[in-house]
C-alpha cells in the first residue's frame, strides 16, 4: 500500500471514531460510546468535533495559497474548534455556561452519570480542542514564525492525550482528569494524539519539526528514536504495575527490574543508531575516498585537456598567421586583437597601427552600408560582405586602396555565448580589375555582335526578297512552257512521232515539277517571314484531318494508320498544319512501294518535354547521309523512285525551330523512318 493511502487511513481514524460514538449515542450502543463499561463515555460534541478535526486535516494536506476556498473553508474549521473549546473552558471556570457540549442528546447526556458527574466535555479535552483550532489557524498564515507556535501547540495536543493514555494504562485518574470534572475518554485521547502527529508532519517544514522532516541522517534517527523514548518508558511502567499486581514485590525490586529493562531497551536501541551510524560513515568514507579519487581523474584531465586546448590554440594561431589570406581577430565589442602577416604584406604595413581599431566604429563600414553585415557577426551569424572599394587612408593607415570583400565567422563557446569574430580580408581588385576588362571587351564584343546580327538581318531580308522575287517571276515562264507546249500536243499531237511524244511529256512534267519547287520556296521564304499567332492546337484532331485529307488521293492503297491521343501545343495552326501535311505525305509517299503501309502518329514524355513522332514502314535511308536530310534541294533517293523537290523536311524544320522546338529522325534502310520533333508550348 503506497504511503499516501496510509495517509488518507490515518486521516480518517479520528472522523471514524467520532462517526462511530454519534452512532453509540443515537442507538444507544454502549461499546461505541465508551470501550469498557467503567470508562467514560466520549461526549458526542467531542465526536462532532473529531470529524471536523480531520476534515481540517484532508484540505491542509492539499493546501494552496493560491485556492481563497481552501484557507477559508481551512479557517472555518479552526475557529470552530476554537469556539467549542473555549465556551467549555468558561463554563469550567464559573463564568458562562454557554451548554456547547450539551447541543446533542441533552437528554442521554443527563442520564449518563459516571462517578456521580453528568457526561460533559472534560476541560483537558476543551483545552486540546482549544490548542488544536490554533494551530490550525496560525497553519493558514504567511508567517513563519506563528506556523512554528502551531507545531509547538499541536504538541501539547499530543502530550496531554499521551498523559491520559498513560492515566489509563496506570489507572492513575489524575494523568486524565482534572479535579472532580469528568475525565478525557480514552478513545478520546488517542484520537488527540493521532491528529497531533499528523499535523505536525503536515506542518513539517517549521519549527522543531523540521528535524524529523529531514532527509539527513539526523531526521532518520529522530524519527527512529522517538517512538522508543516515548513507548518503551510507557510499556515497562505498564509491565511494572501488571507484575505487582500478579505478584506483589518490593517496592526495590520491582524499580530495579523496571529500570534494568529500560537499559537493555536503550542499549540495544544505542547499540543500533550506533552501527547505523557506523555503516553510514563507512559509505560516507568511501563515497569521500570515491570522490577524491574522481577529483584527482578530474583533475588529470583538466590538465591534459588544459594542455590540449593550449596545443590547439597554438595550432590555431600558428595557421591563422601562415594563412595566405590576411585574417583579423576582433573581440565582442569590435576592438582589433591581432593580424597575421598576409595582412601585413597586404597593407604594407606593421600589425602594431590595428592598436585601438574598432571595426564597429570604422566610418567606412558605415558610409559603405557594409555596417549590416559587421553587425550580424557581432550577433553571433557567419556573413559574407559585398564587395567593396577600402581605402586605408581615411583611416589613417598604409596602403593603396583595394577592392575587398570580407567574410565573418563568429567564434562561440558551448553556452553559445560570443567569444570573437575572425575576418577574412580577401583582396579581389585582381578579380575586379579583370572584371572591368572582361565588361569592357563584352560591350565591345556585343557592339560587333549587334553590328553583325544587322548586317546578317539585311542580308536574310535581301536574301528572302531575292528569293521571293526569283520564285515568283519564274512562275509566268513555266506556265508559259507548259502552256505552249500543251498547245503544241493538242494542236500536231497527231503529227508528231513517238520520241517527240516523249519529249513533250518531259517537258509538261519538269515543267508542273518546277512549279512545285516554285511553290515549296515561295512557302519556304513566307514561312521566314510571317508572324506566328499562338493559340492552342488539338495536334490529334489536326493531324487526323490531315491524313483524312491526303488519303484520298491513295485511295487504291491500303494503309494502316495508328493516332494516340496527342495533347495540345500552343502554336499557329496553319504552320502546325504544314508541318503534318509534309510528315505525313512523306510517310505515305515513302510507303508506296510496301503492300500493306503501316503509319503511326503518337508521343511520349522526355523529361520536362513532349516529343512527338510519325514513324513509318516505308523505303527508310541510310543514316551516313543524315546530315543532309533537313536541307533545302538535298535528296535522298532519286526522283524516279520517289518524285519531290528536296524543300518539304526543310519547311518542317523551319516551322519547329520557329517555335522553339527541335527534330530529329531515326532510320534504317527498307525498314522505315521515325521523325521526332518536340514543340515547347504545349499545354497541359
Amino acid at each position: 500500500m503506497s504511503l499516501k493511502k496510509w495517509r488518507n487511513i490515518i486521516l480518517l481514524l479520528p472522523a471514524t471514531v467520532g462517526i462511530l460514538v454519534l452512532l453509540g449515542w443515537t442507538f444507544d450502543i454502549e461499546p461505541l460510546k465508551r470501550p469498557r463499561p467503567t470508562w467514560v463515555a466520549m461526549n458526542p460534541m467531542s465526536g462532532l468535533c473529531f470529524i471536523l478535526s480531520s476534515l481540517a486535516l484532508f484540505v491542509f494536506s492539499d493546501l494552496k495559497k493560491e485556492k481563497r476556498e481552501q484557507v477559508i473553508l481551512l479557517r472555518v474549521f479552526a475557529f470552530s474548534l476554537i469556539a467549542v473549546g473555549f465556551s467549555r473552558l468558561l463554563s469550567v471556570f464559573g463564568a458562562l455556561d454557554l451548554g456547547v457540549d450539551q447541543i446533542l442528546f441533552s437528554d442521554k447526556l443527563a442520564k449518563d452519570i459516571v462517578s456521580g458527574v453528568p457526561n460533559r466535555m472534560a476541560p483537558n479535552t476543551a483545552f486540546d480542542f482549544y490548542l488544536l483550532g490554533f494551530s490550525f489557524l496560525f497553519a493558514t498564515l504567511e508567517n513563519r514564525y506563528l506556523k512554528s507556535i502551531a507545531n509547538y501547540l499541536a504538541l501539547i495536543v499530543m502530550l496531554i492525550g499521551l498523559f491520559s493514555v498513560m492515566g489509563y494504562l496506570y489507572q492513575v485518574k489524575e494523568f486524565y482528569g482534572v479535579l472532580s470534572f469528568i475525565p478525557m475518554a480514552i478513545h478520546t485521547a488517542i484520537c488527540f494524539i493521532v491528529t497531533a502527529l499528523v499535523f505536525l508532519f503536515q506542518n513539517g517544514n517549521y519549527g522543531f519539526m523540521q528535524v524529523f522532516t529531514s532527509g539527513y541522517s539526523g531526521g532518520r534517527i529522530a524519527r527512529f528514536l522517538a517512538p522508543f523514548v516515548i513507548l518503551v518508558p510507557v510499556i515497562f511502567g505498564f509491565v511494572r504495575i501488571y507484575l505487582q499486581h500478579l505478584h506483589p514485590v518490593s517496592v526495590e525490586l520491582g524499580v530495579g527490574i523496571l529500570m534494568t529493562g529500560i537499559i537493555l531497551s536503550f542499549f540495544t536501541l544505542v547499540w543500533f543508531i550506533s552501527a547505523e551510524l557506523n555503516r553510514t560513515d563507512l559509505a560516507r568514507t568511501e563515497a569521500e575516498n570515491e570522490l577524491s579519487r574522481l577529483n584527482h581523474d578530474l583533475e588529470k584531465m583538466v590538465q591534459t585537456r588544459t594542455m590540449d586546448l593550449y596545443k590547439s590554440e597554438n595550432r590555431f594561431r600558428t595557421i591563422i598567421e601562415q594563412f595566405p589570406y590576411p585574417v583579423l581577430t576582433y573581440t565582442p565589442e569590435g576592438v582589433c586583437t591581432g593580424a597575421n602577416l598576409a595582412w601585413e604584406d597586404m597593407w604594407e604595413t606593421r600589425r602594431d597601427n590595428l592598436v585601438d581599431y574598432n571595426i564597429l566604429n570604422d566610418p567606412q563600414m558605415r558610409s559603405s552600408g557594409l555596417i549590416r553585415w559587421v553587425e550580424k557577426a557581432f550577433q553571433g551569424e557567419p556573413s559574407i560582405s559585398e564587395p567593396f572599394i577600402y581605402d586605408p587612408k581615411d583611416i589613417g593607415k598604409g596602403g593603396r586602396p583595394r577592392w575587398l570583400q570580407l567574410i565573418f565567422h563568429p567564434i562561440k563557446n558551448t553556452a553559445g555565448v560570443l567569444l570573437e569574430v575572425i575576418t577574412v580580408q580577401q583582396d579581389i581588385t585582381s578579380n575586379k580589375e579583370a572584371e572591368n576588362q572582361i565588361r569592357s571587351l563584352n560591350n565591345d564584343l556585343e557592339e560587333r555582335v549587334k553590328k553583325r546580327t544587322e548586317q546578317l538581318e539585311l542580308a536574310n531580308k535581301e536574301l528572302e526578297s531575292f528569293s521571293y522575287s526569283i520564285s515568283h517571276d519564274l512562275r509566268a515562264p513555266i506556265r508559259g512552257i507548259s502552256g505552249f507546249t500543251q498547245i503544241l500536243l493538242e494542236d500536231y499531237g497527231p503529227q508528231l512521232d513517238a520520241e517527240a511524244m516523249r519529249i513533250i511529256g518531259k517537258i509538261i512534267e519538269n515543267a508542273k515539277q518546277m512549279g512545285q519547287l516554285v511553290d515549296d520556296l515561295l512557302e519556304f521564304s513566307r514561312l521566314g517571314r510571317t508572324e506566328l499567332t499562338e493559340r492552342e492546337v488539338q495536334m490529334k484532331d489536326l493531324a487526323l484531318f490531315v491524313f483524312n485529307e491526303l488519303k484520298g488521293a491513295e485511295f487504291d492503297r491500303e494503309i494502316k494508320f495508328e493516332i494516340s491521343n496527342l495533347p495540345m501545343i500552343k502554336g499557329d495552326q496553319s504552320v502546325i498544319r504544314q508541318l503534318w501535311i509534309n510528315l505525313i505525305s512523306n510517310a505515305i509517299k515513302y510507303t508506296r512501294k510496301k503492300e500493306v503501309a503501316y503509319i503511326e502518329i503518337g508521343f511520349k514524355q522526355a523529361d520536362e518535354e513532349v516529343v512527338f513522332f510519325v514513324k513509318d514502314n516505308g523505303a527508310g535511308f541510310n543514316m551516313q547521309y543524315y546530315h543532309k536530310l533537313f536541307g533545302v534541294f538535298q535528296r535522298l533517293h532519286s526522283n524516279s523512285d520517289f518524285e519531290g523537290t528536296g524543300v518539304g523536311l526543310a519547311i518542317v524544320k523551319r516551322i519547329v525551330s520557329r517555335h522553339g522546338g527541335r527534330i530529329w529522325a531515326e532510320s534504317k534502310e527498307g525498314e522505315g523512318t521515325t521523325f521526332y520533333f518536340t514543340l515547347p508550348g504545349h499545354s497541359e
